[in-house]
């Protein structure tokens, strides 16, 4: 006999004059009620869970076939590429060593053009450097000049301060 949580919670039963008290047993069942209706919803969750995984397994039952037949087919076309591309390399191999010969002959002409671009530039650099140097003591001369004119002008407008005196 399957009971639902509805026919616990409408269960009646007959009264007695020393029986138990009604509310409290209408509360028990009503306990015991939501308590089955959570077991069946557990239950019918793990229901659709196992159809749920039952199809799963179907699934990868069907990909593990699909994969042992195209395993079988790839190793039967790796052994046709692997021939091709052996015969594709060699050829590869010849036009690689001409090509990288005439890059060799590139690289050591832009080598030289750097290495005297490198000599340019280190004298451009020394030549920098003197003009610097020269524009320095330039300046320095220019605020020892400043200095100097700066302190007469002290001196001059001491000595008119205190001739006003």
């Amino acid at each position: 006999m399957k009971i639902s949580p509805m026919d616990l919670q409408r269960q009646t039963f007959a009264r007695r004059l020393r029986g138990y008290d009604t509310a409290e047993v209408r509360t028990y069942l009503n306990i015991v009620a939501e308590e089955v209706a959570a077991l069946q919803r557990e239950r019918d969750g793990l229901d659709q869970e196992v159809q749920s995984l039952r199809a799963l397994v179907d699934e990868h039952r069907q990909r593990e076939t699909i994969l042992k037949n195209t395993l079988l087919t790839a190793q039967r076309l790796s052994e046709e590429i692997r021939d091709a591309a052996r015969k594709q390399s060699e050829s590869v191999v010849k036009e690689a060593e001409i090509q990288a010969d005439r890059l060799l002959e590139l690289a050591q002409s832009r080598a030289q053009e750097v290495e005297r671009g490198i000599l340019d530039l280190r004298a451009h650099r020394s030549s920098l450097r003197t003009d610097v140097r020269a524009l320095i003591t330039r300046l320095t001369h220019i605020l020892d000049l400043q200095e100097e004119a700066e302190v007469e002008d002290n001196l001059r407008f001491l000595k008119r301060r205190e001739e006003a005196q």
